[in-house]
This record gives C-alpha cells, structure tokens and sequence, in this order.
C-alpha cells in the first residue's frame, strides 16, 4: 500500500507534519465581524478534552475504507470522489469545513492506490479552504509531500495526524470556533460511509463490504452527540434533518454480540495472552444497504452543492 498523504482521524481532515507559526497577532482580528458572528458559539453541552477526543476517536476513518477497498482487490474509481471544480465556490464556514472532511477523504482514498496527481490536487483545493477559514497554518504542503514520499511508518504518521488534529481544534476551541473542527468532522464522516455503501451496491455478492457498511451503525450516536454540542446552529439543524433519516436506514440492521469463554495462559516466553472467543454477529442485506445509500447519497449532495 502507498504511504498515506494524509489520516482523517475520525472522519476529520487531519494533516501530517504541520508547522505552525507562532504569532503575536490575535487569530480572531484576521476573520471580518460577519465571520466572528456566525463562527462563534460555545458549545451547548459541556465536554472535557479526554471526553471530546475519545468521541471523536470512536468514529472510524475514511482510511479504512479505502483500505479495505484496496485490499480486497477492488480497482480505483475516480467517479466515487468529489470533483473540485466548485472549491471557490464554498462562501460559508460550514461548507467550507464539510468538504475539508470530504475533500480529504477522497484524497486518502486517491492516495491509498497510488493516485499522487489526485491526491495533490485534493490537497491543494484544501489549503484553500483552510485559508478561509484562518487555519491554513497547520498545512505545510511541502513537508507533508515530503514525509509522503519518504515514510513507509503508517503508525507514526498517524499517531502524528492526532496530535495535529489536537493542535488544530485547541487553536478554534479558544476562540469559541470548535463547531469549526465538529465540520470537518461530519464531512470525512458522510464522505467515508458515502465510499463503503457504493462500493458494496457495486459488488453486491461481497460480504465483507456489506458488513463494513453495517458497522458504521456504531458511529450513530457519536454523530448525533457532535451534533448536539452546536444543536442552536442553522446549519447543524440542516444536516440534522437528513441525518435524521439515516439513522432509521441503520434501524434494520443487527448486531448481536455473542459471549465466550476468556482464557488467559503464559506462552513460550513467560508472557501473558489473553484469549477471547467472544464474537458479532451482524444481520444486514442488500436492502439495508440500499437505503443507507440512497440517504447518505442526498446528505452528501446537501454538503458537495453548497453555497
């Protein structure tokens, strides 16, 4: 597999190797009052760091879908991904943010197979976008390319992807800005179920791909409690709407957990493993699948066709 240019963690736009400048300037005097207004909003649920982070970690990333696809033997499709055409055409912060999300999913999933063309031009459309929304200093293009080519350690990069994706949303939460972060979250998030569900009605025989849809029934409530920490917002209440729908397409699918038995024993070394026998079972069908599809497929239009 090619080194990934980027980790969406968590379904957010999370980049590698950032520098971030230090400045005296006050970050906020650099967004017009308009902006400042519709920007601003402390958040309507109070949530620790540790309690915010461990809800955005248990969103799975689009990476794991585009890698699954990869490994599985499935072949690249680019009519799967978002054009960029209309990246000047995102006049407000909560397009802007979404398709950040979007735009880096799809540029993981180019990445993955090898497309380094279109993986640079995701990653440019993103730094504009950035640069809109007064974050473009934790995107150091030439540094990530660089690490890109040159770094065969998925772990590091992803462990490194985190601690920028902290960086960045300490930097907006201080300024009352974290429905900023919560975006960018939403759009990796639509843009990653968006890949599995299609490429499963694709190959409608394959189960694994089947059930890597079904699984993202788990990132539900994790979503509707992002959503909830800016409810008052109108463009959360719009995503919301549609949202709304997906979750009843996830009410059909089942997840039934099966207990066993748990041994413990030294191996050969004197170390302690743990064995587990427990398993799921997921109950999901082409149906299912389907009508995941079509609703993800409008919410997804709803983030792409913005203003």
């Amino acid at each position: 597999m090619k080194t990934i240019i980027t980790c969406i963690l968590a379904g957010t736009l999370v980049f590698l190797g950032s520098c971030v400048s230090e400045s005296s300037v006050d970050p906020l005097q650099e967004l017009t009052n308009s902006q400042q207004q519709k920007q601003i909003q402390k958040s309507e649920l109070t949530l620790s760091d540790e309690e915010f982070y461990a809800l955005v970690q248990s969103i799975p990333s689009p990476l794991q879908v585009s890698a699954l696809m990869e490994a599985l033997g499935l072949p690249y499709d680019e009519t799967y991904t978002v054009k960029t055409d209309n990246v000047d055409g995102y006049g407000n912060w909560f397009a802007q943010a979404t398709n950040m999300g979007i735009y880096g999913a799809d540029m993981g999933y180019a990445n993955v197979y090898g497309e380094m063309k279109k993986s640079l031009d995701y990653l440019g459309a993103i730094r504009k976008l950035a640069d809109e929304l007064k974050v473009g200093q934790f995107f150091d293009i030439a540094t990530i390319k660089e690490m890109a080519e040159n770094s065969d350690d998925i772990d590091a990069l992803t462990n490194a992807s985190q601690i920028n994706f902290q960086k960045m949303n300490d930097y907006l939460q201080k300024q009352n800005r974290g429905k900023v972060s919560v975006a960018m979250i939403l759009g990796g998030w639509v843009e990653g179920l968006y890949l599995s569900t299609i490429a499963s009605k694709n190959d409608p025989d394959n189960e694994i791909l089947r059930e890597q849809v079904a699984e993202q029934k788990l990132s539900i409530e994790s979503i509707s409690m992002l959503l909830s920490l800016y409810s008052s917002d109108e463009y959360f209440k719009s995503f919301l709407t549609t949202f709304s729908k997906l979750t009843v397409a996830f009410e059909n699918i089942k997840m039934i957990y099966h207990e066993g038995e748990i041994k413990q024993y030294e191996d050969a070394n004197g170390n302690l493993v743990v064995e587990d026998s427990s398993s799921t079972e997921i109950i999901v069908t082409n149906s299912d699948v389907d009508n995941i599809y079509k609703v993800v497929l409008d919410l997804r239009k709803q983030l792409v066709n913005a203003k």
